[in-house]
């Protein structure tokens, strides 16, 4: 065989193994808390889309989703991200989302600073009335893209909180890998948001909890974070 072609059969084979290695390798998972265990659900549909339709175990839905970016001189950028979803219910019934995420950076030099940290608002109506507020609690720079919050529906609260602890490392990411929701303290659900299918951990079906973790978890799980650096 001719030296060439030797030489482009083996880039070949060597191009080949490596796709096949990076085929197998999966997402990093999300660190759980203690007491919240369980099958996760995972929210199938989403992918990379802008809009398309979903499901949820047994529920479908439908969803738009954007990411802008408005930059000044390379000095200001302004971030919006705005979500939509629409779920149809056990019942029958239908419940809409609509979420609208800000965030405003300045970099000077190799300084970056955020006088207006990421905020989200997220209001539900239909047949669900709800609010979901998550906010980034320091702008400092170097620290961790940390999210914290509630979703409140009634009399019922819930309490968000990003992490970013994976699974077998000691590292934590400074992008959040998922949400866990809190109710009366203790952790009753959690989204994961690493990789293009959400996985959810909610309550059992008839749980009281069961709708509002699902329906708070979707509304993260849609959203585009500017952390995470997606378009």
């Amino acid at each position: 065989m001719p030296a060439g072609s030797f030489r482009s059969s083996f880039a070949a084979l060597l191009a080949g193994a490596a796709l096949l290695g990076c085929a197998g390798i999966e997402p990093a998972q999300m660190a759980l808390p203690a007491g919240l265990s369980g099958e996760p659900v995972p929210v199938a549909g989403l992918g990379a889309g802008r809009s398309g339709t979903f499901s949820v175990g047994n529920q479908r839905g439908s969803f738009q989703r954007g990411r802008d970016q408005l930059s000044l001189f390379e000095l200001v950028s302004f971030d919006r991200a705005a979500t939509r979803y629409d779920l149809a219910l056990p019942d029958g019934s239908r419940t809409q989302a609509a979420c609208v995420g800000r965030q405003t950076t300045v970099t000077v030099d190799a300084l970056v600073g955020r006088p207006r940290p990421f905020t989200v608002q997220c209001e539900w109506r239909g047949a669900r009335n709800a609010r979901l507020t998550l906010s980034a609690p320091s702008w400092i720079p170097g620290t961790r893209a940390e999210r914290s919050g509630q979703y409140t529906t009634g009399s019922l609260t819930l309490e968000l909180r990003s992490v970013h602890e994976v699974q077998g490392s000691k590292l934590s990411l400074e992008a959040p890998i998922g949400y866990v929701m809190h109710h009366e303290g203790r952790p009753v659900g959690a989204v994961e948001i690493n990789g293009s299918t959400p996985r959810l951990w909610r309550p059992a079906a008839g749980s009281t909890l069961h709708e509002p973790v699902t329906l708070a978890g979707l509304a993260v799980a849609l959203l585009w974070d500017p952390a995470a650096g997606l378009p």
